[in-house]
């Protein structure tokens, strides 16, 4: 479950919760004197290895075999 900052539109206060998506909006409609509030960007993901490396040694197979069978102008790496 993610966490979330909201912001008291009379007070500036603020809070962080951790909340489920299901509930966020359910909190947000139960309290409408709060509004969401972002302290900084959020973080990016990425990856650290190649989607075929994290597929693993019988998906390489797979993907050679189908190469031999495509033809001598395929472009399928491998």
């Amino acid at each position: 479950m993610p966490n979330y900052e909201f912001r008291n539109k009379e007070t500036g206060e603020v809070c962080e919760l951790f909340l489920s998506i299901s509930k966020y909006d359910d909190w947000l409609a139960n309290n409408p004197g709060w509004e969401r509030y972002y302290t900084s960007a959020p973080g990016l993901v990425s990856q650290s290895k190649s989607t075929l490396s994290m597929a693993g040694k019988d998906w390489e197979s797979h993907l050679n075999n189908i190469k031999k069978g495509a033809g001598k102008n395929n472009t399928i790496n491998s």
